[in-house]
């Protein structure tokens, strides 16, 4: 099966709707590719720069941004290709961020904790504050 990969820009595009000429060639995209049963990826790296963006420069709430990507990633024309879309049914906009929870589910699949000087992402379970 053929598949493809969306870098962020094009998600963005997708989620906030400008500027809309790419808007619309990014959406007219992607039901092409659903249609013709072309897988489309979505990585956590591109998801943690896209929650990024909405939150910083297009100034949306943290939990909205979370309701949002959410949403996008549980859409049957996209495949997320990590640990994203169940970091962000878990995650409710305060405390550790998303990227925290994306470095901790990933670290986890490899070490049994994680240490850290900060003291919101030591609050997750495994994650503890580094002393001397």
């Amino acid at each position: 099966m053929k598949s493809v990969g969306l870098d962020t820009c094009v998600v963005l595009r997708l989620l906030v709707g400008e500027p809309a000429e790419q808007a619309d060639i990014a959406l007219e995209y992607i039901k092409k590719c659903y249609f013709n049963n072309m897988a489309v990826f979505v990585s956590d790296i591109v998801a943690a720069e896209v929650y990024h963006a909405i939150c910083y420069h297009y100034e949306v709430p943290r939990k909205d941004a979370v309701k949002i990507l959410l949403d996008f990633l549980s859409s049957p024309m996209i495949t997320p290709t990590g640990y994203a879309l169940t970091v962000l049914s878990e995650y409710r906009g305060s405390g550790a961020g998303l990227i925290d929870r994306l470095i901790r589910i990933d670290l986890l699949y490899h070490a049994h904790e994680i240490v850290t000087f900060d003291k919101d992402f030591a609050k997750l379970p495994n994650v503890f504050i580094l002393k001397e």
